[in-house]
């Protein structure tokens, strides 16, 4: 049986999917087309505490699935990295930055979904 863990990760997971899905496909739902109105800076902070809850995640995965559990560690880790670059270099704490993907609105939805695919997927494959 899943717990409330369980689930957490999975509508936590849907809607960060969620969040890069819409705009990929040319739905222009406001609250779901953020990468034309929100500054950059919001999208790093959520691929970067995205990317902490897929390593917290994939803890719970070597239980059982220890391959599955240290590909979404690897997936977390570049993610995590991705996103604690583009927030350090904005606050000048680091001096070079990832310009592409504040140039790019779609890095950040890539990134989004590929966060909440796996979070989504950790919904079934944690103990």
């Amino acid at each position: 049986m899943h717990s409330i863990r369980h689930w957490i990760s999975f509508f936590v997971g849907a809607f960060i999917f969620v969040l890069g899905l819409f705009p990929l496909i040319g739905k222009d739902a406001w609250i779901f087309n953020l990468t034309k109105s929100a500054p950059g800076i919001v999208f790093a902070y959520i691929v970067a505490f995205g990317g902490l809850y897929i390593i917290v995640d994939s803890f719970f995965e070597f239980t059982f699935h220890s391959g599955v559990g240290v590909g979404t560690l690897l997936i977390g880790f570049i993610v995590l990295g991705l996103g604690l670059v583009a927030v350090l270099s904005s606050m000048k704490v680091i001096t070079f930055s990832l310009s592409f993907m504040a140039a790019f609105g779609i890095v950040y939805e890539i990134l989004f979904m590929l966060e909440g695919l796996f979070l989504m997927i950790a919904c079934f494959i944690m103990d």
